[in-house]
């Protein structure tokens, strides 16, 4: 049996660990033949209690194959990696390994095994659990949808706390050879962007691309000199000063920030900037968002002619 203090470091205990006693020890079976410390769920629902866990488990799953050649797969990868996925592709559930072709298969309830034709690059390790490069795990979700993709390329590259770099994609992509997945990758790499904040961000952006608007520049600095700062627009069209603004209501009855995002909606106004805030109804209607921003392009337009 093995027994981990936290996410990553062995316990020495005077006597072993087992499915007998790891409860009086104080541990939490996190694996089957895996003790620790989970994590503290207090108040939290079932769905959030298994994303919490999530991260001890694949730690814990991955100890026990620590002396063969095996990495993280897929969305287990970038979930480890904290990069946000669309519903549709996460897996709290099962952690995916990728597995060379001379080393056994995994046969463990919650393990998902992928074989891989040629060996593995470690790229790093996150609470001592391998991966490859992180635009490899992204090609990995080759049953995604375009638009998915799209999504997932984007959360490479956010504004704060970048994964990686714009650079450092195309870097690697171009560096790659007989991947599958890898023409598609490279196609739809042009319609990523670097710098977002959110996926709702980039769904947005999507949304006006494909009903034939132009591409909005992403998180567009923009100089108020009535407050003396810099402010970012989630997307913008500069020459005709349209901003279109993902709101998420993450702030909502929070006094503090609404004045804050008072102060900073009245400086873009004193510049001469339309602000059109888009939320989650308003995205799942689609015409109408769509319809908003081109009546402000067509009129912006028009008013720079006139």
């Amino acid at each position: 049996m093995t027994a981990i203090s936290d996410k990553t470091a062995p316990v020495r205990q005077s006597r072993p660990v087992t499915y007998r006693n790891y409860s009086r020890l104080g541990y939490e079976r996190l694996t089957h033949g895996v003790y620790g410390y989970g994590p503290d769920v207090s108040g939290l629902d079932q769905w959030d209690s298994q994303r919490r866990y999530f991260l001890p488990q694949v730690t814990a799953i991955m100890k026990l194959y620590e002396s063969k050649t095996i990495a993280l797969w897929g969305m287990t990868a970038l979930q480890v990696l904290d990069v946000a996925l669309p519903t549709q592709l996460e897996d709290w559930q099962n952690c995916h390994v990728l597995v060379p072709r001379h080393v056994n298969r995994p046969l463990r309830h919650g393990v998902v095994a992928h074989r891989s034709s040629t060996p593995l690059t470690i790229w790093g390790r996150r609470n001592d659990a391998p991966l490859l490069h992180p635009v490899e795990h992204w090609l990995q979700l080759i049953d995604a949808s375009d638009d998915a993709m799209i999504e997932v390329g984007d959360g490479l590259m956010r504004r704060q706390r970048p994964l990686l770099s714009e650079h450092e994609v195309r870097t690697h992509l171009a560096s790659m050879k007989s991947v599958n997945g890898l023409p598609r990758a490279r196609r739809i790499l042009q319609w990523v962007r670097s710098g977002t904040d959110s996926i709702y961000e980039t769904r947005t952006r999507l949304a006006l691309v494909r009903a034939g608007l132009p591409c909005p520049k992403v998180n567009h600095p923009v100089r108020c000199r009535s407050v003396g700062r810099t402010f970012h627009v989630d997307m913008g069209y500069p020459a005709e000063k349209v901003a279109v603004e993902y709101d998420g209501s993450v702030h909502v009855g929070d006094r503090r920030q609404m004045e804050i995002d008072a102060v900073r909606r009245r400086a873009l106004q004193e510049e001469g900037w339309l602000l059109i805030t888009v939320t989650a109804d308003q995205l799942a209607q689609v015409t109408a968002m769509v319809r908003s921003v081109e009546a402000a392009l067509v009129l912006r337009r028009a008013a720079l002619r006139g």
